[in-house]
């Protein structure tokens, strides 16, 4: 009797596929009024990064459990040539729009699939604006949470025009450390000293060795890197590197982090512990996690009470996960790569590559500690270096690779400088 049975308990799924979502529930005006723009002479550009519940009303069923995130883009051209829109230049492994309505095709439904294609291919970003024209549609992109960066490039072929307009909105749905600090009021007005290059190099070989752990006392991981820039210029390259911000910790984070560290699922916004610098948590978490959040490469910046020239400095600290352990004073703690100037030399590549390394130099920072003599951080692990600080400055612009200069001389002159434009030591 088994058998007959399944049939009419599986009929409701073979009929009905994915349930469908009410239309009327999708809202534009949230996705229009935080829509960013950029403009670059006669060409503007607004671009819009939708959440899981936008996404999932707009097409009429759960596409987020595929991981798939629309993008909301319009373009004005007020120029006198055509532009083609390449979607991948947003996204270089894109869905097309018949891709996804397939995953919401119903069993024995051939009318409604139907349907379901055709509403899909008039929400489709259109392949060119004509000169004095507008249009407006959305590109299938891979899902991301709290941040999404998208390079929105336009190409008129016979004029060799290309126009560039890189994005870095905010996602709704996911809260991040970086969305719950108040960038406002996080340094008082007349609070930052804005400083030339020697007093600033001076100020950050005055820095503390390190940061400081859980208790507010007990020095942490070792300052080991400088950025120079906006966060507009400093947060775009690292996502174009698949630099992630971390998740507020809470019940449901500690909870993901616990099935990824357990099971090998990947969770690309775990939280990070705090530590802290100039009386305060990290004001921003990064990571580059590997399958799971056992490894990954992870920063913390701060920003920092001065400028250079008018410039925002971050002054962190950046080092690579490469299990878990327990320990006595947090009951489990990831540990981490004992050579933390690889994990330095990694983010230096990471940026030299992404092209948004302008140049960069060194200041003496925690001191040199060897294998024999090694340091230990907050929870106990060993770590060894040359004890340097790496100052980069960042660039808005793309600079090509032969134009990464050195910025200063060498901070110690026993110090080899490593270099990004030499391939990485073994």
């Amino acid at each position: 009797m088994l058998v007959p049975l399944r049939v009419p308990l599986m009929l409701p799924f073979l009929l009905h596929g994915c349930p469908p979502i009410p239309q009327d529930r999708f809202d534009p005006e949230p996705i229009l009024r935080r829509a960013e723009r950029r403009t670059a002479q006669g060409v503007s550009v607004d671009l819009a990064a939708l959440s899981a519940a936008e996404a999932n009303a707009l097409v009429g069923f759960d596409i987020t459990k595929s991981g798939i995130q629309p993008v909301w883009v319009r373009v004005r051209n007020l120029e006198g040539v055509r532009y083609y829109i390449p979607p991948i230049s947003i996204d270089d492994d894109y869905f097309s729009p018949h891709e996804v309505a397939w995953k919401g095709h119903r069993w024995f439904d051939p009318a409604g699939n139907s349907r379901l294609d055709q509403r899909l291919r008039g929400l489709d970003l259109p392949e060119a604006v004509e000169p004095g024209g507008m249009v407006g549609g959305y590109v299938f992109t891979n899902r991301d949470e709290g941040l999404k960066y998208a390079n929105v490039e336009l190409v008129a072929p016979g004029q060799r025009k290309v126009r560039r307009f890189p994005f870095l909105v905010k996602v709704p749905g996911l809260r991040t450390d970086f969305q719950r600090v108040n960038w406002q009021h996080l340094l008082a007005p007349g609070r930052q000293q804005d400083l030339e290059e020697p007093a600033l190099r001076r100020w950050l070989e005055e820095l503390p060795c390190c940061t400081l752990g859980g208790d507010r006392r007990t020095p942490a991981d070792p300052l080991n890197i400088v950025l120079i820039g906006s966060a507009d210029t400093v947060l775009p390259p690292l996502a174009r590197r698949d630099w992630h911000v971390t998740q507020t910790l809470s019940v449901t984070s500690a909870w993901r982090t616990l099935v990824s560290s357990l099971f090998g699922r990947p969770y690309r916004y775990s939280p990070v512990s705090s530590l802290y610098l100039f009386g305060r948590p990290q004001d921003i978490a990064l990571q580059k996690a590997r399958g799971n959040v056992n490894q990954r490469n992870h920063m913390r910046l701060w920003l920092a009470p001065v400028t250079l020239r008018g410039q925002p400095v971050w002054v962190g600290q950046i080092s690579r996960d490469i299990g878990v352990r327990l320990t006595a004073r947090t009951l489990t703690t990831h540990k981490i790569d004992a050579e933390v100037d690889e994990t330095r030399w990694y983010l230096m590549q990471d940026l030299f590559f992404s092209e948004s390394l302008h140049s960069f130099n060194f200041v003496p920072g925690v001191g040199v500690s060897t294998w024999n003599h090694p340091r230990t951080n907050y929870t106990g692990d060993p770590y060894v270096t040359d004890g340097l600080r790496a100052v980069l400055w960042l660039s808005s612009a793309p600079v090509t690779y032969h134009r990464v200069v050195t910025r200063w001389p060498k901070a110690a002159a026993n110090q080899p400088v490593p270099d990004p434009r030499r391939t990485p030591r073994p």
